[in-house]
């Protein structure tokens, strides 16, 4: 009997954490973009998405340096979610940075580094430039997603 309750507790665990695949969607353009000195990072690739009219797709952040950055990043592990939100300045490299954007809004993460080490969250706006920054963003085509909140305040991709 004490096999089975493991079994039952294990299957009831997997179904709660099933991946939701969506139905595919297909590459329609690609969109190389580069940001001089002093651009804003954020703010940037938003417009990028709304001159391109980008409603589906993804934003990937390449290569580049920023010298001053506000992110946030989470804070505990409880049921809902707790934000912490931090402005750094310094030269920082861009190691990677990406994320989906669904409904022509973008959820991008980022993470940074300086010799003390590496660090990142949630990209917000006000990140701006040190040298260059590149980034690819691309429009999908197929059925739209769009992000809800859940029960507990948590952004879910979800078909739109």
């Amino acid at each position: 009997m004490f096999v089975l309750a493991i079994a039952v507790s294990v299957s009831a665990y997997a179904a709660d954490t099933a991946p939701r695949i969506f139905p595919a969607a297909q590459v329609q353009e690609v969109y190389r973009i580069v940001l001089d000195r002093d651009a804003l990072l954020l703010e940037s690739i938003n417009a990028a998405i709304k001159e391109k009219g980008v409603q589906d797709g993804h934003v990937t952040i390449t290569a580049g340096s920023v010298q001053e950055c506000t992110y946030h990043y989470v804070m505990s592990t409880a049921t809902k979610p707790v934000d912490a939100f931090k402005s750094v300045k310094g030269p920082f490299e861009i190691l990677n940075g990406g994320g989906i954007v669904a409904n022509g809004e973008p959820h991008i993460h980022i993470t940074l580094s300086s010799p003390k080490g590496a660090f990142g969250g949630h990209l917000e706006n006000n990140c701006r430039i040190l040298y260059l920054g590149e980034v690819t963003l691309l429009k999908y085509a197929g059925p739209p997603l769009a992000r809800k909140k859940n029960e507990n305040g948590v952004a879910i991709l979800q078909p739109k």
